[in-house]
Formats: C-alpha cells, structure tokens, sequence
C-alpha cells in the first residue's frame, strides 16, 4: 500500500472477515467487531465505536486505520477477565506484520482469532467427571 493510499475492502474480503468474527464468537462466546477506516480522534474514535456495540461489556473491536497507519484493540469489562493487554498487543504485533506485506485480511483474520483463542474461558475439570 503505498502512503496516502486508502485501503477498500471488496465483498469477498468482507465476508471473510465476517466469517472469523462468527467463529470468533463461537469460541469464546464475547462479540466481536472490526472496523477499517478513519479513526479521526485514534483510540477515541475506536473507544466511541465499541460503546456502540450491541453489548460493549462483552465486545471486542478491531479498529485499523489505514491512512494513517493506526490500529487498535477496545474490550469490554467482561472480557478484561480472559483477555488481557499482553494478548491485544500480541495480536496488533501480529496484525501490523501482515499489513507490512499487503496482508490485511489475512492480518485480521490471525489477528481476531488469536484474541478469541485467548478470551476462551479455561476448560475445568470436574471431580465427578472421568479423567
């Protein structure tokens, strides 16, 4: 992508992207959402979209700007438990990676699913179950 350049997401990049947001979910049970576009006021804007969720408390947002070459994670109170900053700053390592090689979807795809992997409550094992 060259500077200047705004990134367009065409209808099979977005269905793929609303695809691992499903799956997301399905693993980790919390809302997840991304956004690729202006963030005129960076984290406040992105903090501004998250409150708009459906449920803020259990929602994730990816939110990437592209032409300005910003990117960040917003969580919700509830998913603060399971996932934490380590894992979010993990994810946007992983997700710039892919944008250095012109891998956006690919990016947000790995990206929303090592956060959903990391929110997913632990499994705990029950003394009346077999081992």
């Amino acid at each position: 992508m060259e500077t200047g350049e705004v990134m367009v997401l065409n209808a099979s990049s977005r269905a793929d992207i609303e695809k691992v947001v499903g799956v997301a979910r399905d693993i980790c049970g919390y809302e997840f959402a991304v956004f690729v576009g202006d963030l005129e006021n960076g984290r406040e804007s992105a903090i501004a979209m998250h409150a708009g969720l459906h449920d803020p408390d259990s929602g994730v947002l990816l939110a990437i700007d592209p032409k300005l070459r910003t990117m960040d994670i917003v969580t919700g109170a509830r998913v603060r438990r399971t996932l934490d900053d380590r894992a979010c700053e993990f994810a946007l390592l992983s997700l710039r990676s892919s944008l250095q090689a012109d891998q956006l979807v690919a990016g947000i795809r790995d990206s929303v699913m090592m956060l959903a992997e990391h929110a997913r409550a632990p499994r705990t094992l029950h003394l009346d179950e077999p081992a």
